[in-house]
């Protein structure tokens, strides 16, 4: 399968991004490379505050672990997808803000990983990407497919104004949606809830 060059469009489409105001108008992307391995660790740290809690040598060495980890199972089980550093023209500079991991597929989209630096979120800029992405998705055709963790309410209620529903594609026999270990399975259509 052929993952695009951009992020959003149908393979190989670049979407313009949506109008707003404030930062998600300075808002650029490009692919991580290796010298974004400190930066992503960082904000990998920063999306698990429930670390906090442990001693520092133990929080390091647990966020390495779990960083490393689920980078491998991404490679793994996408190796087409694209890392994408999302940064804000900051004074003049491109600071990184966050990453949006993205598997661009033939019979769907799946959005492995948007993350935000914690002095960037309530600007917009998550929801400015998820627009991008949702219309992506309806150019190519398919739905946008993520899973997401029961307690990130913050996540949930994003995805909940974007149009995402409970993803029912691996329900059980009794029609209840399957969870991963806590994740809650979302999908995204343009024909919304179907």
């Amino acid at each position: 399968m052929q993952n695009a060059r951009t992020i959003g469009g149908a393979a190989g489409h670049a979407l313009p991004w949506p109008q707003s105001t404030g930062p998600a108008d300075r808002l650029s992307l490009r692919p991580s490379t290796l010298t974004d391995h400190d930066f992503l660790l960082t904000l990998f740290a920063e999306s698990r505050p429930e670390l906090v809690l442990l001693p520092e040598a133990v929080r390091t060495q647990l966020t390495r672990l779990q960083f490393d980890s689920q980078l491998s199972q991404y490679r793994r089980t996408a190796p087409d997808a694209i890392d994408w550093i999302l940064a804000v023209d900051h004074y003049g500079r491109a600071e990184p803000v966050g990453r949006c991991y993205l598997r661009q597929g033939l019979q769907e989209h799946r959005l492995l990983d948007l993350a935000i630096r914690c002095r960037w979120r309530r600007h917009g800029l998550a929801s400015d990407v998820l627009a991008r992405l949702c219309a992506g998705a309806a150019e190519a055709g398919g739905p946008l497919r993520l899973t997401v963790w029961q307690a990130n309410y913050d996540a949930l209620r994003l995805y909940r104004r974007h149009g995402f529903v409970a993803d029912d594609a691996e329900s059980d026999r009794d029609g209840h949606v399957s969870e991963l270990a806590g994740y809650v399975r979302q999908r995204w259509s343009a024909g919304g809830g179907r």
